[in-house]
């Protein structure tokens, strides 16, 4: 009999898995486990009629084996007081109406069973009622399938809210995500239309380029970082396209660099998840610096993405900071941290230098 339940409560766990973005794979989920539970427990009620009962040697005439019709009708039984149990006393008297109340019941209903279980019993078999090997296996059945039922509804309940609780996670994760992604844009955006009024007041010829680059960055930023991953190339694209909207600003003034090794474009990344270092390096690396040098380096091996920023930063002490300073920055490393909680990240200043490692292993 714990066999059924466990193969029941199992059943149910394939039903809840989360299959929400396969419709097809969770409805044949669904129907197999309502399948699986229907073809236990019928098994279960016709048991005694494939292997009926066989008497014992040398077995009183008092004693003999019941009916296989009477073994029937006391599984048929066992199996509605296991769903009476599992879906309406639990759920809907002992978590609604308090503990008393569902003991009553499960008390009068226990009773109603082994009444029901003594008339069809002293049908089948001709034996005393106050035998006391006769009532307790008559009570006994009944109140095993009630701790059986108890036990299952207690598991499926406690696998129902770890789901739910999952879920409430997930949610609150992607509305955060989604809030960090909505500032980031912002101040993405911010930053680059900066940049294009530096190019008109200095650089009027060079404004034409710029904007048509900043509508290339533009279209990545709406159509393609609303995905959950975006092909590593394609965030790569919008590195460089970045640097060269930066350079074509700055022209000689600063030496920028921007190597990359062999990328796969099979491995997918969360979109807009490594220029907030990018921009950070141009930020505060072409202020008051001899020489400015950034320099950008990305590259792929089994799986593992290796994430270089580095550029030289003013010896002078910083100016004061309004507070949008660092958004992307801080924002980054939240998401990181959402998202690839096994990333390393360094962030070294010494000598003159700023230094950004990232190391993260696509999932």
């Amino acid at each position: 009999m714990a066999s059924f339940v466990e193969l029941t409560y199992f059943s149910n766990r394939i039903s809840s898995l989360p299959l929400d973005g396969y419709p097809f794979f969770n409805t044949y989920f669904k129907s197999l486990a309502k399948l699986l539970q229907v073809l236990f427990w019928s098994l279960f009620v016709v048991w005694p009629l494939v292997f009926p009962p066989q008497p014992r040697p040398h077995r009183p005439p008092s004693g003999k084996p019941p009916e296989p019709s009477y073994m029937v009708a006391l599984n048929l039984m066992a199996v509605l007081f296991f769903y009476l149990n599992t879906k309406i006393l639990i759920p809907k008297v002992l978590e609604k109406r308090g503990i008393g109340v569902y003991l009553v019941t499960v008390a009068s209903s226990v009773l109603v069973m082994f009444l029901i279980s003594v008339g069809l019993r002293s049908q089948s078999l001709e034996s005393d009622l106050t035998n006391v090997r006769f009532m307790l296996g008559t009570i006994f059945p009944v109140l095993f399938i009630f701790s059986l039922s108890t036990t299952y509804q207690i598991l499926n309940d406690f696998h129902r809210k770890q789901q739910s609780e999952k879920e409430r996670e997930n949610e609150r994760l992607k509305s955060e995500l989604s809030f960090l992604r909505s500032q980031i844009s912002p101040h993405f955006l911010f930053n680059i239309l900066n940049s294009i009024v530096s190019l008109a007041r200095f650089k009027p010829e060079s404004v034409e380029p710029a904007t048509i680059q900043l509508a290339e960055l533009m279209r990545y930023m709406l159509y393609e970082s609303d995905e959950a991953k975006v092909p590593i190339d394609q965030e790569v694209s919008y590195l460089k396209s970045y640097i060269d909207l930066q350079t074509l600003r700055l022209g000689k003034k600063v030496q920028v660099g921007f190597n990359t090794g062999s990328i796969n474009g099979n491995h997918s990344i969360e979109p807009m998840l490594l220029i907030p270092f990018v921009e950070n390096a141009f930020k505060h690396g072409i202020g008051m610096i001899h020489q400015p040098t950034i320099s950008v380096q990305l590259s792929i091996e089994e799986d593992i993405l290796y994430f270089l920023v580095k550029n030289k930063v003013s010896m002078q002490p910083d100016d004061p900071k309004d507070h949008r300073s660092g958004i992307g920055l801080k924002n980054v490393e939240r998401r990181l941290n959402l998202l690839y909680p096994q990333h390393e990240l360094n962030i070294v200043e010494s000598e003159g230098w700023y230094e950004v490692q990232l190391t993260l292993k696509f999932s």
